[in-house]
């Protein structure tokens, strides 16, 4: 097993937007003030029936007067959050293939050429089941920042793949969201305004969040900050969602239902078999 670079604090200034291919060269984002009272019932409303299936699927877990005691999700699980990875290597795969794509180096590059030969990571042909994997792991390494696990190292990221479910619907939904919307499924990516989303925890008194090492400069600590805010019960989606830190609302939305339908949960099962 491929043996990768501990959470240091030269790599957290470093790391920066995840998924592009080579040969994209972004523009810099422009982001509103926020949505417009139109786009942010929308919004809502879509939020508020992917939270109602969540909610329904964290209780049953917990069955009545339990804490939830939730064990190693399966391998092709039929829900509403993401299926464990079939191959037990695809974690390991994927973050060699981020570090190879030059992310030490602060570049943000990503290829299945780069993955660990053999794995499920590098030889699936279908190119959104294997960029729906490539969203899957980044969700898991923001729930492992949520957690203080090592984002960057495989058993961190298992870890975080093994908290999601532990976790509250919100957050569960919004990392979810946050990693198909930064990668390149629909027409992707889409960007976050990090130091806008590092001014919402300080205004919301989590200070503590906000001045962490890379909050407000890089994706996983700034978007596993927000993701550890909302697990606590400390932000809500509605505040990040009218918080004017998101790029492009409209395919934001489209990502919103993307996950709700379960298209994103069938596009990796389409992945794991």
């Amino acid at each position: 097993m491929a043996i990768f670079p501990s959470f240091n604090s030269n790599f957290q200034r470093q790391l920066t937007s995840y998924f592009q291919p080579a040969q994209y060269r972004p523009q810099v984002p422009q982001y509103a003030a926020g949505p417009s009272p139109w786009q942010l019932g929308q919004l809502l409303q879509q939020l508020s029936q992917s939270l109602v299936q969540l909610q329904g699927l964290w209780s049953s877990l917990a069955g009545p007067n339990q804490q939830l005691q939730t064990p190693h999700p399966q391998p092709g699980t039929s829900s509403t959050l993401p299926p464990y990875p079939g191959d037990l290597g695809d974690i390991s795969s994927y973050l060699q293939a981020q570090r190879l794509g030059g992310t030490l180096q602060g570049k943000t590059g990503i290829a299945q050429s780069d993955a660990i030969p053999g794995t499920r990571f590098g030889r699936v042909e279908n190119p959104e089941a294997w960029q729906a994997s490539v969203a899957r792991n980044y969700a898991y390494q923001f729930a492992a920042y949520a957690v203080d696990a090592d984002a960057l190292s495989a058993q961190g990221v298992d870890t975080g793949a093994r908290a999601l479910p532990k976790m509250n619907p919100q957050a569960q939904l919004f990392v979810q969201v946050a990693s198909v919307f930064k990668g390149n499924l629909l027409n992707g990516p889409g960007f976050y305004n990090n130091p806008g989303l590092k001014q919402l925890l300080v205004q919301q008194g989590l200070t503590g969040l906000a001045s962490a090492e890379g909050v407000g400069e890089t994706d996983v600590q700034t978007i596993g900050a927000i993701t550890k805010a909302l697990n606590s019960g400390q932000l809500s989606l509605d505040q990040v969602i009218s918080s004017g830190t998101i790029d492009n609302m409209q395919r934001y939305q489209q990502v919103i239902g993307y996950v709700q339908s379960g298209q994103f949960n069938a596009a990796l099962q389409r992945y794991d078999t």
